[in-house]
């Protein structure tokens, strides 16, 4: 016997703002209604238990989509071009974002508190070193034996109430990343070195290698922390300079994350650069590292050049990517052009009143900021900040995995947790490795505090948001 179907409500064509906010809908047909927008339509649907989005709406003419608090959802996939503000704020499980134009063209985007975020399409990419094998390292295989390092990684909201083991991180084609307080001399020897954070060179002519085979750079560069260190502790600013001074192009690259240095402690980055096709034999390079004054020192960095038919398994993904996505080194950067020739590669505003100031000294007088929109489009809009507050109105259950070690420390870890404005109560359950927090509370704010004690591994594995005062 076949079941009847539901009845589906339709709505208005000319909708122009549908909420569906805390309405309970855990499955993605829980939604009786038939819409077919006629004109662009703002969507809330926050506060809702599904893991995917309902399916009987029609999201092909969606100008906002407002997620907040839906705890559950693990996965967006081909998300429309025509959206221009995405809030995903508090989604503690969703791991992955992707568009329907597999670039990133949002005006507004936030996504505080989303613990297990590692893919945004065509803003960032975050792999563990320890899902990837050798072959797909490449030339930088040699960090695998640092998998399970740990790295105190700053400067985005994605950073934050998370625990980072080693990773490689995707911008703009580019792959880097970072090894923290690494003291053996295991590291690679470069073909051009200095000891500032400053180097040219002339690219060599090769009688046995084509110059069409160069496929790009690996540069590194090591700094640390300065006496007086930043005053935002999440708040790093170092850039990556490149020049090809002989065709007039230049790269300043402004990565998402950072390492954070600890205390008379060497930090390295180590980034890939996929210019094929923008660097040939007889070209002047240059590279220059920038760093805030009195937060960092660089006191060194090195470039090689990589060849095809080295071990490049890896390099060679990131330059098909770049023939596929747009906003990559290869593709159309034209939105972050700031002068001829010249490319921000930031989607922060991060120097706010004094970006003028700021990227005339990086680019000369002629750098014509305000037509440069790629740093501009991940601003939060006054909607987004507002529900931010309002969330924070309410009573959340925090659940963190702790690595206990005795029952000393969980006393202390107790007594420490509870002292935090807004917490009512703490439990420990040292068998499961688990520590409970309920209260008006940041959760960032509570794993800050459990990670001040020394070798704890800190996670958080829960965040509910109790909506019924």
């Amino acid at each position: 016997m076949m079941l009847q179907e539901q009845s589906l409500l339709s709505l208005p064509r000319l909708l122009r703002q549908l909420d569906l906010e805390n309405c309970y809908i855990e499955y993605n047909n829980d939604v009786c209604v038939a819409f077919h927008a006629e004109s662009y339509l703002d969507l809330y649907i926050g506060v809702n238990p599904f893991e995917y989005l309902p399916s009987n709406i029609d999201f092909k003419r969606l100008r906002m989509l407002s997620l907040y608090s839906c705890t559950n959802l693990k996965s967006l996939s081909c998300i429309p071009s025509t959206l221009v503000e995405l809030q995903i704020d508090w989604c503690t499980s969703l791991e992955r974002v992707t568009f329907e134009s597999g670039r990133f063209d949002l005006q507004g985007f936030a996504c505080e508190c989303c613990f297990k975020l590692s893919e945004v399409q065509g803003l960032f990419k975050f792999v563990p070193i320890a899902k990837m094998n050798e072959a797909d390292l490449g030339h930088m295989k040699w960090i695998k034996a640092y998998e399970d390092h740990k790295v105190d990684l700053v400067g985005d909201e994605v950073t934050k109430g998370r625990d980072w083991n080693i990773q490689m991180l995707y911008e703009y084609g580019i792959m880097s990343t970072y090894l923290q307080g690494v003291k053996d001399k295991s590291m690679p020897t470069y073909d051009y070195t200095s000891s500032s954070g400053f180097l040219s060179f002339r690219v060599p002519f090769h009688h046995e290698r084509n110059e069409n085979m160069i496929q790009g750079l690996s540069v590194s560069c090591l700094y640390r922390s300065s006496s007086l260190g930043s005053k935002d502790k999440d708040k790093w600013l170092l850039l990556a300079k490149i020049s090809n001074t002989t065709k007039g192009i230049t790269w300043i690259y402004n990565p998402v994350v950072y390492c954070k240095p600890k205390f008379n402690e060497d930090v390295v980055w180590l980034s890939y650069w996929p210019i094929i096709n923008i660097l040939e034999a007889g070209d002047e390079v240059v590279v220059d590292f920038f760093c805030q004054q009195g937060t960092m020192i660089v006191s060194g960095c090195g470039v090689s050049i990589v060849y095809m038919g080295s071990e490049v398994k890896e390099e060679e993904k990131c330059v098909n990517n770049s023939m596929k996505e747009g906003e990559v080194i290869g593709g159309d950067l034209s939105d972050f052009e700031v002068t001829t020739g010249g490319y921000y590669l930031c989607r922060r505003d991060l120097f706010c009143s004094e970006t003028s100031y700021w990227l005339k000294w990086m680019f000369g007088d002629k750098a014509h900021y305000t037509d440069s929109r790629g740093w501009r489009k991940a601003h939060e809009s006054v909607r987004v900040r507002e529900l931010r507050d309002y969330l924070n109105t309410f009573l959340k259950i925090i659940e963190l995995h702790v690595g206990f070690n005795t029952e000393s420390e969980i006393n202390n870890i107790k007594k420490a947790v509870s002292s935090l404005v807004g917490v009512e109560s703490v439990s420990a359950h040292k068998e499961m490795g688990k520590l409970v927090i309920a209260g008006y509370v940041d959760p960032i704010e509570v794993t800050t505090c459990v990670r001040e004690f020394d070798n704890l591994i800190v996670e958080i594995l829960s965040v509910k948001i109790v909506f019924d005062k």
